[in-house]
């Protein structure tokens, strides 16, 4: 009767572990194929980075594209674009934080006690740093681009956002900045001492279309369609 038990008991006992390793060699099987089949994505994409980003404009598309979703913006930002005459030209559209998105207030410790003091940024000074915010997008952008597609010489950036139109109170995109930027003159920044660096006044020395009110209020522009003549 022991026998029978102990042989019961030994049958149960190894056919659970030939489940379990059955499960774990179908789990091997299976990481195995995943693993293989992300070596070769990478195969490919290397072979795109490094060789067909070079010639072809949708391996172009396909690094920028990544590239760009890879950024992580403070604020809600979106950027679409599209690659001309073979690489050499692209061009950006940027649907930009509003305003009323960058906070109102700034915090502070007195240099006596341990009271967090908030207080409320002077409307000059919230627009100011408005102002640095989306020039700096515009900068970050169009770094990006030149780093990660090495054919490209000359990007063309337009910043809109969402306004009333003054005549029919209808809320519609309108440009707010453009600029044109060639690699040969964007390579004169020092990026080496980026904190120097007034994104305003940076894009400013390039080809660029923006009307600035005393305020610091960006007004509606009509942004370039087109790049620059080589």
């Amino acid at each position: 009767m022991l026998d029978r038990m102990l042989s019961s008991r030994r049958g149960e006992v190894d056919q659970a572990n030939a489940e379990v390793e059955a499960a774990y060699n179908a789990s091997l099987l299976a990481w195995n194929r995943h693993r293989q089949e992300h070596e070769a994505r990478e195969v490919a994409r290397k072979a795109i980075i490094e060789q067909r980003v070079l010639t072809e404009v949708p391996a172009m598309e396909i690094v920028l594209e990544e590239s760009l979703m890879d950024i992580v913006w403070p604020r809600e930002t979106a950027v679409s674009s599209e690659i001309r005459d073979r690489g050499r030209v692209v061009m950006i559209d940027v649907d930009l934080p509003e305003i009323e998105d960058l906070p109102r207030t700034i915090a502070a410790v007195p240099a006596r006690g341990y009271k967090l003091s908030i207080k409320e940024l002077p409307v000059t000074r919230h627009q100011q740093l408005y102002m640095r915010h989306v020039h700096g997008i515009g900068f970050r952008i169009i770094g990006e681009i030149f780093f990660v597609l090495p054919k490209a010489e000359q990007v063309v950036l337009s910043g809109y956002t969402q306004r009333p139109d003054t005549a029919t109170g209808a809320v519609q995109d309108q440009y707010v900045y453009s600029v044109r930027v060639n690699r040969r003159d964007f390579a004169g920044i020092n990026f080496a001492n980026l904190t120097a660096i007034d994104p305003v006044e940076a894009l400013g020395r390039f080809d660029i279309r923006r009307e600035i009110t005393r305020g610091g209020l960006l007004k509606t522009i009509e942004p370039f369609e087109e790049p620059a003549a080589a």
